[in-house]
């Protein structure tokens, strides 16, 4: 039986019922708090069909923190073949978010009916809770069916305090149904600790940082491609989008007259775009090499047209120096800490797309340089080019990169522990 003061909330939030609950969603999807067609997650129907074989749940609150865990999905994919991973957010506050390797859904209203119909169709064999509200129902529920949970990034908010202290029977029993307990700092470990958590469920971890997977590539031929390149300083423009085309040829024009080896290799967001370009670039008078065309980048080559499908890798894997293409115009769609976790130095300019907190993470620690224009971009290629200078940028990229490795081995040991159990 649920603590007396679980059972009170409950009461409260269910009183309404299944009319008050449509009701709810209605005014939501008036006001624009809930999404306009996919309402009906959030009463436990209309979910996306749950796929075979084993799936690890992520809870967030909000869209804003997909960024920090899309990272630890990737590594356990990899650790893991053919698991499924499901997103739930609490929040709709923009677009719901899409990817390959993953399932959305809106989480369900704390009430009893929507949180079974939840649970019985998804099934999760873990769960990674990263929110820092407890569901008093979703969370009960949780433990009752004996799912292995862990709360991710855990403290006591502060809103949140005076309510615990109002009912600590009840908060101890949520924080007891926790496997594991990741508390943000010392603190948070004590504060946790003081409202009933035993003390062999908190780690103090620190926070989990945004975690990449650096981008594979076949070392054979970046070898053979970097033995062509002969030392030659390159710079990486990834994934440019065709308005900003004149503003890297004309920083590449002024850098070249200041360092005559210097190789632009430039990678069309659309490869379609990669022969035309280097037909108009040619026609201007610049050596040119494309990869679709089975061209190398020879000594008098100046600028190589990477135009092949899956090979960003390997360019990052060449590169010191990476431009983030969009970023000056409609948007870029290169996750900044790719080529951060190879050494090369990020170089963007204010459109970032989904990719806000990395950017200012790898600024912040001197790992990358923000641009604007043409000017402020050959400013910063050219102080690159000293060999002291992209080395203290490359390793404080590294420092980024590998900060918070050690929450996402831990996460990733007990997801494994918990898959296993499963699958017995």
């Amino acid at each position: 039986m649920p603590p007396i003061g679980i059972s009170l909330f409950r009461g409260l939030q269910n009183m309404q019922g299944a009319a008050g609950l449509e009701r709810r969603l209605r005014r939501g999807v008036e006001d624009g708090t809930e999404h306009p067609t996919r309402g009906n997650e959030r009463l436990g129907r209309d979910l996306a069909q749950r796929p075979a074989g084993q799936l690890v749940w992520i809870h967030l609150q909000r869209l804003d923190a997909l960024e920090k865990v899309l990272g630890l999905v990737q590594y356990i994919q990899n650790d893991h073949e053919d698991l499924n991973v499901l997103i739930s957010t609490t929040h709709y506050d923009g677009a719901p978010p899409q990817g390959p390797n993953f399932i959305h859904q809106y989480s369900p209203y704390s009430a009893p009916a929507p949180v079974a119909a939840f649970l019985e169709h998804w099934q999760p064999d873990v769960l990674l809770w990263m929110d820092d509200k407890l569901d008093v129902t979703l969370l009960p529920a949780v433990f009752e069916r004996k799912i292995p949970a862990h709360w991710v990034n855990a403290h006591v908010p502060k809103e949140a305090q005076s309510q615990w202290r109002w009912l600590p029977g009840s908060i101890k029993s949520i924080l007891t149904g926790f496997d594991t307990i990741l508390a943000e700092n010392d603190e948070a470990a004590r504060e946790l600790r003081k409202f009933g958590a035993a003390a062999s469920q908190v780690v103090t971890s620190g926070p989990l940082q945004i975690q990449v997977v650096p981008p594979n590539c076949n070392m054979a031929e970046r070898d053979a491609v970097a033995a062509k390149l002969a030392a030659r300083p390159v710079w990486l423009a990834s994934g440019v989008c065709e308005v900003e085309e004149q503003a890297l040829l004309s920083a590449h024009k002024q850098l070249v007259r200041r360092s005559h080896r210097l190789l632009l290799i430039i990678e069309p967001r659309d490869v379609s775009r990669g022969v035309v370009l280097a037909q108009e670039l040619e026609a201007e008078g610049w050596g040119v090499a494309c990869r679709s065309r089975d061209e190398d980048p020879t000594p008098d080559i100046q600028i190589f047209i990477a135009d092949q499908e899956g090979e960003s890798g390997l360019w990052m894997h060449l590169a010191p120096i990476t431009y983030a293409g969009g970023s000056m115009g409609v948007g870029t769609e290169l996750n900044p800490l790719e080529p951060a976790a190879l050494g090369s130095v990020v170089l963007f300019g204010p459109n970032v797309n989904g990719y806000y907190e990395s950017y200012r993470r790898l600024e912040a620690s001197g790992a990358a340089t923000k641009i604007s224009d043409e000017a402020s971009l050959t400013k910063a290629v050219e102080h690159l080019l000293s060999p002291e200078e992209a080395a203290k940028m490359a390793m404080a990229a590294w420092d980024v990169t590998t900060s918070g490795a050690e929450v996402s081995d831990l996460l990733r040991q007990k997801l494994t522990e918990a898959l296993s159990k499963s699958a017995e």
